[in-house]
């Protein structure tokens, strides 16, 4: 297959991504790429520029900066995964309602509703 049939495929590909997937679904797949570029030697930092400015342009509102260690806990995170999940649903749930007691009332959070560590 040619580059630009291969480029039109991918972008067909990604435009179906779009549609069909949800956010688990778009996380998994941006995991699995990630590990995908490592193996084939692309950089890391390349991974992160592109994420980043994949970011900026697909959430202008609230973007994120990525950096090679973000690139390399994604690709440990995605290994971590490959059996059983890193992290279940019943520990979660155990995990919030811990965490639902011992955050105090009203206590400043960031945007994404998780209360600062630092």
């Amino acid at each position: 297959m040619s580059k630009k049939l291969d480029k039109v495929a991918d972008k067909a590909a990604d435009m179906w991504g779009t549609l069909t997937h949800d956010q688990i679904d778009r996380t998994g797949h941006s995991a699995a790429r990630v590990v995908a570029a490592r193996r084939k030697r692309v950089a890391d930092s390349a991974i992160a520029v592109q994420m980043t400015e994949n970011s900026q342009n697909n959430n202008p509102d609230d973007p994120e900066t990525f950096t090679v260690d973000d690139v390399k806990s994604i690709a440990k995170f995605f290994k971590a995964n490959r059996t059983r999940p890193a992290l279940t649903k019943s520990q979660t749930s155990g995990l919030i309602e811990l965490a639902g007691d011992s955050t105090p009332p009203g206590a400043a959070t960031d945007a994404d509703g998780f209360v600062p560590s630092t």
